[in-house]
């Protein structure tokens, strides 16, 4: 086995909350009911059976402190009842008093137990359930139950994470959905135009534009819902819109459209391209200029996607930002921010007489 590509199944990050909270409270009571009281043990006693009666004293301890983070901590504090909470914590006091003398009563009928360590127990007369001694240090008591609701803290803590993740998650999806609600119409007006144009020229490719748009509005309004589509889709999809252009300018194949690398087998965000050749067609295609022409390109290199758009300029024009493709690059910069955060460029280089946008997307490894 390659150790370097070795990774485990499993790490903390990918955990829900509930998991972590549990882990955590595991945590909790092992070292509460066996490392603690093993290391004191083991330099208190002379003997190993009594370091591990020890334990088990301990053992028989955890039931009420489960109780403390589980029930009284979130009915209290947990609801913000504090008065209540200080009257019921000497109450909590006594209750974790009288499990210790029930926990000394189970050891002292267990068989396996040294009769030395239950004759150093019996001073404690833990048959007297409710005397108004105690056994426990009270000291070492406050010491456990805070660090219990240290655990209850915890537990708090990741809930609060999940909770403020589930409504930024929640947050980013409306507004991608509201993204795409404002990119579909802005398509279609596009092309709807294009078609109005053709018809007016009595153009027989219009017939075959219509079946066109047709692929591609089921793409839209279908496979174009999801969060993410196959790769090799999005590709079929932009063929099918670069054609219908093409159709707009009969003799002559305006548009080039290269693939290189390995398409298959990736997924990315749907209609992440278009505002890009939309752009492009519209400063490119649209104008008087003569010898139009674009340039599109899709590049897959391991785990990186460049897609690349290239147009001429006309000669007077000087500025071409992406102010002047509306709501169309501005739209692609926000999706891309929320989908993409931190993995991808997208650079726009206005040069003397090319227009190049260059969209570059880093895949994360599985």
């Amino acid at each position: 086995m390659n150790i370097a590509n070795w990774t485990m199944p499993y790490s903390f990050s990918t955990i829900n909350y509930k998991q972590k909270g549990l882990l955590a409270e595991a945590l909790y009571l092992l070292v509460i009911g066996v490392l603690s009281p093993l290391a004191v043990g083991l330099q208190n006693f002379s003997s190993f059976s009594y370091t591990l009666s020890y334990v088990l004293l301990n053992i028989f301890s955890l039931p009420v402190l489960v109780l403390f983070y589980r029930a009284y901590l979130p009915q209290t504090i947990g609801k913000r009842r504090y008065i209540l909470s200080v009257l019921l914590f000497p109450v909590f006091i006594a209750l974790y008093e009288l499990n210790d003398r029930l926990a000394m009563l189970a050891l002292l009928n267990l068989p396996f137990i040294p009769a030395g360590y239950k004759a150093a127990i019996q001073p404690a007369h833990p048959e007297q359930l409710f005397s108004l001694h105690f056994n426990e240090y009270f000291g070492y008591t406050i010491l456990v139950l805070l660090a219990a609701t240290s655990l209850y803290v915890i537990k708090l803590l990741f809930k609060n994470q999940y909770n403020l993740s589930t409504v930024e998650n929640e947050k980013l999806k409306l507004e991608l959905n509201q993204l795409k609600t404002q990119l579909h119409p802005h398509f279609f007006f596009n092309t709807i135009n294009n078609m109005y144009s053709l018809s007016l020229q009595q153009s027989p490719q219009t017939p075959k534009m219509i079946n066109g748009l047709s692929d591609i509005m089921r793409y839209i309004l279908y496979d174009a819902r999801n969060e993410q589509v196959w790769l090799q889709h999005e590709i079929e999809f932009m063929k099918s819109y670069v054609s219908l252009e093409n159709m707009r300018h009969e003799g002559q194949e305006a548009i080039s459209f290269m693939i290189q690398g390995e398409t298959q087998h990736i997924k990315i965000a749907p209609l992440l391209f278009l505002p890009v050749i939309e752009n492009t067609f519209k400063h490119a295609l649209r104008t008087a200029m003569t010898g139009k022409w674009v340039k599109l390109v899709l590049a897959v290199y391991d785990d990186e996607l460049i897609f690349q758009a290239v147009n001429p300029k006309m000669p007077e024009s000087n500025i071409q930002d992406e102010t002047r493709g509306g709501i169309g690059l501005v739209n692609l910069r926000k999706r891309l921010q929320l989908l993409y955060a931190g993995r991808h460029e997208l650079a726009i280089h206005d040069e003397a007489h090319t227009f190049t946008v260059i969209l570059t997307i880093r895949f994360t490894n599985d």
